[in-house]
């Protein structure tokens, strides 16, 4: 027994020993070895840090809905921290590394700055928080009071898109077609519109309940691809039983087209005009049940004014090139970087001239003729509209000008000039002729390379 208990006084004071070794070695500052499992703490912020820190960017991690003025959550008011942007976690799943950077990298991230996260309680913030952090970003952190606590001091301001309202999202429509109340509806009758360039077919294997489909044939037409005449505007709108009174809500698997015909409506005259801010599949993951096969449509041939109510949201040549030489006016090209310089034609297969109407200002659009990134994001939703802005900006775009959109064709310009309505912009238009219709002339000039080369903006 003494001999067991004296092992044991032995290794008391071989442990001990060791562990006055440890100390002496840590305090002459030797780094101890970090686990491998080892997170550093996340760093957190309040509101009055947010409030009184310049430079700081703001990143709303919450749904489009949520940042653009929809109140979801009791307590919780609609819109977003002043000066934030939006970028969801969602669009991030699944993605590598290099994909992360680019998205990163449209929405204005960079290491060097200032970045703070939110979201309504605290919580999903720290997704992106931590992919910021693994992605090298060192100056990150998290508001932990979330929109709750910025919603409980009515001193704060909370910015809104203007016209949120006319950009509805999936939960809403599902509600609206069972019969539930929804917010922003004064319970007039609606018509939802499936619309698109030649998907019927894919209409048909499936669309929201009651949805009728409307092909972008029937509202342009060759050679110009231009907006059919106004008497042929009036016979589908008829045709359709669309009213000027009626809510139309629309929804594309392709946002141009949606835009495209929310600008014919809107320029008919009908008043209270929505797209749904979702492609199909987003509609199907909010649980939104689909139907197959058609939807007559069912006429009213009372439309309710002399079409078009709205004449001043379209644009012939003669005013285009008139807004060119007023001081106030900007006549916006929606298109690729490369078809504004004069690099490429932006892969059309009916022309091969390359530029772009003289005076013009460059008001983005896509990788090219086809596509939109610059206003829509990879899920198919609209871009954050202060991005939108921002890049307007860059080019002396701004909400007090005479803003007219175009693009080769129409699509693009279509798809601008609805997100400057949901802006608020009050005096925007379409050009709808476009390039295309101002190369048929040959007297027309065309530009090419950058204007800013020895001007400032």
């Amino acid at each position: 027994m003494g001999r067991r208990l004296e092992g044991i006084n032995r290794n008391v004071f071989i442990v001990t020993i060791l562990i006055i070794l440890g100390s002496i070695n840590y305090g002459c500052n030797r780094v101890p070895v970090k686990n491998k499992n080892y997170q550093e703490a996340v760093k957190t912020v309040n509101k009055d840090y947010i409030k009184n820190t310049e430079g700081l960017m703001i990143i709303d991690t919450r749904s489009d809905e949520e940042f653009n003025g929809w109140s979801l959550n009791e307590g919780i008011k609609g819109g977003h921290i002043p000066g934030a942007i939006n970028l969801q976690f969602n669009l991030l799943e699944g993605l590598n590394e290099n994909e992360i950077k680019k998205i990163f990298k449209k929405n204005g991230l960079s290491p060097e700055k200032n970045i703070v996260v939110y979201s309504n309680y605290g919580k999903e913030s720290l997704k992106l928080y931590n992919i910021l952090k693994s992605s090298g970003y060192k100056d990150v952190a998290n508001y932990e009071g979330g929109m709750q606590d910025w919603s409980r001091d009515n001193s704060l301001k909370i910015d809104k898109l203007k016209n949120y309202e006319k950009l509805v999202y999936p939960e809403w429509v599902k509600d609206l077609t069972e019969g539930k109340e929804v917010k922003n509806y004064d319970g007039r009758e609606y018509i939802i519109v499936n619309v698109n360039y030649e998907q019927k077919k894919e209409y048909e294997k499936g669309h929201i309940k009651g949805a009728i489909y409307i092909d972008t044939n029937d509202i342009e037409s060759l050679p110009l691809w231009n907006v059919v005449s106004d008497d042929k505007i009036k016979k589908l709108l008829n045709e359709t039983g669309i009213t000027k009174d009626k809510m139309i809500i629309i929804y594309s698997d392709e946002a141009m087209a949606a835009g495209r015909l929310a600008h014919v409506l809107m320029y008919a005259g009908v008043e209270d005009v929505r797209i749904i801010n979702s492609n199909v599949k987003g509609l199907v993951d909010a649980g939104l049940p689909l139907e197959k096969g058609e939807n007559i449509w069912v006429s009213d041939n009372n439309f309710g004014g002399q079409i078009p109510i709205h004449p001043e949201y379209t644009k012939n040549l003669k005013e285009a090139k008139e807004l060119i030489e007023d001081p106030n006016g900007r006549l916006t090209a929606v298109v690729s970087w490369e078809e504004y310089a004069g690099i490429n034609n932006g892969g059309y297969s009916y022309f091969t001239e390359k530029g772009r109407i003289p005076g013009s200002v460059f008001g983005h659009g896509g990788s090219d003729g086809y596509h939109s990134e610059d206003f829509v994001d990879s899920d198919g939703t609209m871009r954050d509209y202060t991005q939108i802005q921002k890049m307007w900006e860059e080019w002396d775009i701004k909400p007090e000008n005479e803003s007219s959109f175009f693009c080769a064709t129409g699509w693009r310009g279509a798809l601008a000039f609805f997100d400057a309505y949901l802006m608020g912009w009050e005096n925007v238009s379409i050009y709808d002729g476009g390039f295309y219709e101002w190369i048929q002339d040959s007297k027309n000039p065309i530009a090419a390379g950058d204007p800013r080369v020895n001007k400032k903006l």
